[in-house]
């Protein structure tokens, strides 16, 4: 497989970069440091990501995107600073999951405003008592004439706590056991809910990444069903290939940027009459940092091109997502080695990286999920139910 860029992906990382560094750090960097930042800053801020096609990425140019396959993109996410990736890997997906799934009245009532940032959108599938077996979701939605009426609590939900547009994982029918499970649109302005910002030691702490919503005798239009009944759990697993996809570029990311200042550190820092760089252990942790992080993209720009084919790819997409963000972790912690007492520092940026790489192997399935998948897809033998 070749993964060149061709010279118009060149050209978006280009502008990408140079979007980031003359509107995105300037914004965070002047944001209080205090107080996290309230909705309407945060669509100021995803407001200045459409230009290059942040939020409509690959849904086509006839509903308002850019028409990005799901390879470019990726390559372009690379690109964010971390504090805004969840928020946009989020917002875009909301959308993504509209086109693919809704009808033509909720892709026109809903994409234009997730589209220009002015509703904000997240996806609750995760609960108090439910994470890794989501077939187990007991969030309840019952039919009364022409609406749903929804009661449940999700928790550990991005964009949560400031979401104005939530897609909800609902049963609809226990009796149907997993085939009982559906997903629903829900409108804040239309169908009120109770949200609350979830801190979590991720290292930046001005947009508050996740929350908990809860919903309470929660009346949603029957018209904001999403998709066919009875295949909401099925949608959600195919989404989640593409997003732990999106998952690993998050965490290669934060690999790079760590790579980057140890490189820059074992250069610049000088001990024994010369520069650190030249000792042996410190170049076989640079060239273990270099080589996992190589890895973790190839694993990733494999797994979007297989998604880019329509192909079936649990098995490719739980490979990079686990791979990716477990050599994260480690990636930052030897950055942080590097570094020595000064990569414990604020002074430096290894910490505050580490931090939110430590994260990442959770979300999206964690690491001992993805490692069943990748077994149930090679043995063909289900290690859960």
């Amino acid at each position: 497989m070749n993964f060149g860029f061709t010279p118009e992906q060149k050209m978006l990382k280009e502008s990408a970069k140079k979007l980031m560094r003359q509107e995105v750090v300037p914004f965070l960097a002047g944001a209080p440091e205090d107080r996290p930042l309230p909705a309407d800053e945060i669509k100021r801020l995803l407001k200045k990501l459409i230009p290059l096609g942040y939020l409509g990425s690959t849904i086509p140019e006839e509903y308002g995107g850019f028409g990005l396959d799901y390879l470019t993109y990726g390559m372009l996410l690379e690109e964010l600073e971390p504090p805004v990736y969840g928020l946009v890997m989020l917002q875009a997906g909301t959308a993504r999951s509209i086109f693919l799934l809704g009808n033509e009245e909720q892709k026109r009532t809903f994409l234009p405003k997730l589209l220009a940032a002015e509703r904000i959108g997240c996806s609750c599938i995760t609960e108090p008592n439910v994470g890794s077996n989501t077939g187990s979701i007991q969030c309840r939605a019952v039919r009364d004439g022409d609406e749903w009426v929804i009661n449940g609590t999700k928790t550990w939900i991005t964009n949560g706590a400031f979401a104005d547009l939530a897609f909800v994982l609902a049963n609809a029918d226990p009796s149907q056991g997993k085939r009982g499970l559906a997903r629903f649109i829900l409108d804040k302005d239309v169908s009120p809910w109770e949200a609350n910002a979830i801190g979590i030691l991720s290292g930046d702490g001005q947009i508050p990444s996740v929350g908990e919503l809860v919903f309470e005798d929660c009346r949603v239009p029957g018209g904001n069903l999403l998709g066919e009944f009875g295949r909401g759990l099925k949608d959600t697993l195919i989404g989640f290939q593409a997003a732990r996809c999106y998952v690993a570029l998050d965490a290669i990311n934060i690999a790079q940027r760590a790579l980057d200042a140890a490189i820059r550190y074992a250069r610049e820092r000088t001990q024994f009459g010369r520069p650190i760089g030249k000792f042996q252990m410190v170049q076989a942790m640079i060239a273990e940092m270099a080589m996992e992080l190589d890895a973790s993209r190839l694993l990733a720009y494999r797994g979007l091109s297989l998604v880019d084919r329509g192909l079936r790819c649990a098995r490719e997409t739980s490979m990079a997502k686990f791979y990716a963000t477990e050599a994260a972790v480690r990636i930052t912690s030897k950055a942080i080695q590097v570094h020595g007492a000064y990569g414990l520092s604020r002074e430096y940026p290894v910490e505050r990286l580490f931090r939110h790489a430590r994260v990442l192997p959770i979300p999206d399935g964690t690491t001992q999920i993805q490692k069943l998948i990748v077994a149930r897809e090679i043995l063909g033998l289900q290690a859960f139910a």
